[in-house]
């Protein structure tokens, strides 16, 4: 079914440019990959599994066909489907591509709706489409905007399109990126299926106690290279697993100073959020909702997916219509009194899914982190010398300072998604906004990050709200925590059995 002999692939200092600039798919850069052997009989599945930068995704990408300048032969005899980061872009930016919004007046084009994903214009039939959507039990997604939807709802509606498509074989890259606790038991309970029924799963991540049991073969990467292959659980019971496995990071003596920091009068509440409800196409995400997030404490925000919490987040952070004509304060002043957007954002510090999708701009990395200063995405000012001189050492503190220059499209995703974290601290921030701040980041560097926002909430004036699905995301500075759950009625359902009440909040103090 799969075979590799003598796969060798090198990234090239003119590569990148000979690629289309349209294209969201691109190798990391300076990216090499040599493989010897590497064979699966029909039937069978395998993990993949490696850091950040290991050659994972661009073995993934030399398999689907989106890279060809490789040495070596790779045979993939099955018909196969795909599901990654970077065809969530290519799905998302087609859209961008066909935005009719100046045209329509007084309106917002939405884009393909999840059902229009899954279909994606190929002939099917309705009781395959049926059985799908039952088995990720996805049917309250049908309808919605693709774009707005959570990530881990995106990720359930491509995998629902990949199924469509009946492969024999699965190519997933990182599937359980985003999804919540409930849905990541459901995901490896699906692919332990698709594995029975003989589907061969292709599975790319890094090791955790999610992924399905029923794929027994490993091989585990690192600088583009197989060093350890064979039975699942041989390996992890191996010596040379726990060596690779262990945590090497160490903190910094001290935080780099941020002389733009802003300090706030000190009883001044920092959000205040007051009976606020919101919906979308008149179906309701929570209600009233009262919170006050004062000075001094550093939040977990938690509930599944498309409980709103990325909403809230977005209202509070001047990234969400949503918030107009709401109860909300931010730091002392009622939103709408006629701040301006760039007022409420210079107090913030953002990482997330969303971003992360929108930072789509052609710069190096140093500017994408001095781009955190002025709330932009790609430098349009010119930095100081000392913001030039803080933004460095970020770079040191997260192991980046050898990429300065790199361009960040030329970076793997999780390499990325650090250099995203230094430019939401680099200010320090008075909050510090992290929605799902360690999706793509393997297990040391999520450790390592884990640790220094922690670190940070010990050291700076800078408060946190912390979302992650991620058992193993845990911060000793949470202080309190808000919860969204499923607001319960036996007499109002939706057809489909959904409770249409949508979700309320629940406060505790940790």
């Amino acid at each position: 079914m799969l075979s590799i002999e003598k796969l060798h692939f090198q990234l090239s200092s003119k590569s990148p440019n000979s690629l289309p600039n349209t294209s969201p798919v691109k190798p990391p850069n300076k990216s090499s990959l040599s493989i010897e052997q590497l064979s699966l009989e029909k039937g069978e599945s395998l993990l993949v599994l490696g850091d950040n930068a290991s050659g994972k995704s661009v073995l993934a990408q030399i398999l689907a066909g989106e890279i060809t300048n490789y040495q070596g032969s790779v045979t993939l005899t099955e018909k196969f489907t795909t599901l990654s980061f970077e065809l969530e872009a290519q799905t998302l930016a087609q859209d961008r591509l066909n935005d009719r919004s100046d045209y329509m007046e007084g309106a917002v084009d939405n884009g393909r709706t999840a059902r229009e994903i899954i279909i994606d214009d190929n002939p099917f039939l309705q009781k395959d489409l049926e059985e799908i959507v039952a088995l990720l039990a996805i049917e309250k997604l049908l309808e919605k905007p693709f774009k707005i939807l959570s990530t881990g709802e995106t990720r359930k509606i491509l995998m629902a399109r990949a199924l469509m498509l009946k492969p024999q074989v699965m190519l997933l890259d990182e599937p359980y990126a985003g999804l919540d606790i409930g849905s990541q038991a459901h995901l490896s309970s699906v692919l332990n299926s698709l594995v029975a029924q003989g589907v061969s799963i292709i599975l790319f991540d890094f090791y955790h106690q999610s992924l399905p049991s029923s794929i027994e073969n490993l091989i585990y990467m690192q600088k583009g290279k197989i060093i350890l292959s064979g039975k699942r659980k041989e390996i992890i019971a191996s010596e040379q697993w726990q060596q690779l496995n262990e945590s090497h990071y160490s903190l910094p003596h001290h935080l780099p100073d941020c002389l733009t920091y802003d300090s706030l009068e000190k009883n001044k509440t920092l959000v205040s959020v007051n009976n606020v409800s919101v919906s979308f196409d008149q179906k309701p995400i929570f209600n009233a909702l009262n919170w006050q997030f004062e000075q001094g404490q550093h939040w977990r925000i938690i509930g599944p997916n498309g409980c709103g919490k990325s909403t809230l987040l977005a209202m509070i952070s001047g990234d969400s219509p949503k918030a107009y004509g709401k109860d909300i304060h931010l730091f002392g002043v009622k939103r709408g009194s006629g701040e301006s957007i760039w007022d409420i954002k210079r107090h913030y510090g953002l990482v997330s899914a969303q971003l992360h999708r929108d930072y789509r701009v052609s710069t190096t990395l140093i500017k994408v982190v001095l781009s955190g200063f002025y709330d932009s995405i790609g430098l349009y000012d010119s930095p100081s010398r000392q913001q030039v001189i803080i933004a460095r050492q970020w770079l040191v503190l997260l192991g980046l300072e050898q990429h300065e220059n790199t361009y960040f499209n030329q970076l793997s995703y999780g390499e990325q998604r650090l250099v995203l974290i230094a430019r939401a601290v680099v200010k320090l921030p008075m909050i510090l906004i992290l929605d799902e701040p360690c999706q793509g980041l393997d297990n040391h560097n999520r450790e390592k990050v884990l640790a220094l926002m922690d670190y940070i909430a010990a050291n700076s004036k800078t408060h946190l709200l912390f979302v992650s699905h991620d058992l193993r995301d845990q911060l000793k500075c949470i202080t309190h925590e808000l919860e969204f759950v499923r607001q319960s009625s036996d007499k109002i359902l939706a057809s489909d059995g959904e409770n249409i009440l949508g979700y309320i909040a629940k406060t505790t103090k940790k």
